[in-house]
């Protein structure tokens, strides 16, 4: 007999990443105002700072994601 499905609660994580993804478009926004104000270097500069604090976000989420694994018993 096939049981239904379980519906859980989305991981608080799920939440971390929509949240990303919004400050990474206001990261780009920054760069286009910057690139206006106060030309390409500055624009640049600000990319170059979004990408760095997006690498440090993204490894940081993958440690996390480890870390839940880890704790989660197996399935099955």
């Amino acid at each position: 007999m096939s049981e239904a499905p379980v519906h859980r609660v989305a991981h608080p994580v799920l939440g971390v990443l929509r949240a990303g993804v919004l400050l990474g478009l206001g990261w780009v926004a920054a760069a286009a105002l910057a690139w206006e104000l106060f030309g390409v270097m500055w624009a640049a500069l600000v990319l170059v700072l979004w990408v760095l604090l997006l690498r440090r976000f993204h490894g940081a989420l993958q440690a996390l994601a480890e870390a839940i694994r880890k704790e989660t018993p197996p399935r099955g």
